[in-house]
């Protein structure tokens, strides 16, 4: 594979490419053995190339963001990780209430730009560590503001490169997910925004940002919020009554700052975390009756 990607890559890519990396170097937690092989695409027609290629050696894909909720099983990865960080960079402003943001932007540099230009809707994403892309593909919210509340469309390309767009409706947004097709990769979203005071943005970016000052207590790596609120019981305070606050896992516990982050206290592997999640699982239904719905991702082979 490597011979392979190698030419492919002197004839025709772009953007850089790292074989049998680990991916505890890309992801919040700091957990994940080697990916195959990490390339960086650095715009559309680079995409296009490398999806088109892997297609045709029926190589397996993986699209990164910025590895926020996301757990990477100890063996790795197979085939190709996207890494989407270093490209799509790119925002345009449309009829001065809508963006066209590039994959690759972050949610805080959007923020900002919102904020400075008197538009509201995005506040709910101060404390959200990701990029655009990211967030649409896994409906990021919070505060009772979701990503969905913002999307007009995205434009992705399949697997085969070829380019398309999908409206809002068809993206099929649910809580934390998206019903998007499995070959879709989202390159640029269309969003639109609503006129505010901007007195009024920054004084409910700041009450948002102090309701988030309880994980700025949690000082080691995490994944973020590892299971989903079960209706309007927190995640949070269903772990915390089940007395699991402190619990580890080999080197994976969970918070004393916040029962619903599993952190990394030193050299967690991901099946301390996957069996710390399980009990937290176990322990819960137990107490409660209630299935916790796991929010982060795990991918990778065990």
């Amino acid at each position: 594979m490597t011979k392979q990607f190698d030419l492919f890559f002197v004839q025709r890519f772009k953007g850089k490419v790292l074989f049998g990396v680990p991916m505890s170097d890309y992801t919040s937690i700091r957990i994940g053995g080697p990916a195959d092989v990490m390339a960086f695409p650095q715009d559309e027609a680079d995409l296009a190339d490398l999806l088109t290629f892997a297609a045709s050696k029926n190589f397996p894909l993986f699209v990164l963001g910025r590895g926020t909720n996301l757990l990477v099983r100890d063996s790795g990865i197979r085939g190709i990780v996207v890494n989407m960080n270093e490209g799509f960079k790119d925002m345009l402003w449309v009829e001065g209430e809508k963006a066209i943001s590039g994959a690759g932007v972050m949610l805080a540099g959007l923020l900002k730009e919102c904020e400075e230009k008197g538009l509201g809707g995005l506040e709910f994403a101060c404390s959200i560590p990701g990029t655009v892309g990211g967030a649409v593909v896994m409906n990021a919210g919070a505060y009772g503001g979701e990503m969905k509340d913002v999307v007009e469309g995205v434009e992705v390309l399949n697997r085969k490169g070829k380019k398309g767009f999908l409206t809002a409706s068809e993206i099929d947004f649910s809580y934390r997910a998206t019903g998007l097709p499995k070959d879709a990769i989202v390159i640029r979203a269309h969003l639109k925004f609503e006129r505010k005071d901007p007195a009024a943005i920054a004084a409910k970016i700041k009450e948002f940002r102090k309701k988030r000052e309880e994980t700025a207590a949690v000082k080691y790596p995490s994944a973020g919020s590892v299971f989903k609120n079960h209706g309007l019981e927190p995640a949070g305070r269903l772990i915390e009554e089940a007395g699991l606050k402190g619990c580890s896992v080999g080197d994976a516990r969970i918070s004393d700052a916040h029962a619903n982050y599993i952190v990394n206290a030193g050299g967690a592997r991901a099946r301390d975390v996957l069996g710390l999640m399980a009990l937290v699982r176990d322990r819960v239904y137990s107490t409660r009756g209630i299935v916790l719905e796991p929010e982060i991702k795990v991918v990778g082979e065990d």
